[in-house]
């Protein structure tokens, strides 16, 4: 009998896959909700959220990329 099933993994990752999502939404609502008034400021702190995003975005397509038998 296997330790870890195929039913499991996917049960694991499809819940890591949407603790990512939760963790997009967050950040860009917050950036969203962030009161900015230099301009310099609010394109740096744009920057680095774009960066996030798409850091978490290449996280889930190399997690989703797994498959399990």
């Amino acid at each position: 009998m296997a330790l870890y099933t195929s039913s499991f993994c996917y049960n694991l990752v499809s819940g890591i896959s949407s603790s990512l999502e939760d963790a997009k939404y967050e950040i860009k609502k917050n950036f969203e909700q962030m009161d900015l008034e230099n301009a310099s400021v609010e394109e740096e702190m744009r920057e680095m959220i774009e960066e996030m995003i798409a850091e978490i975005d290449q996280l889930l397509a190399t997690i989703q990329s797994v498959h399990f038998r």
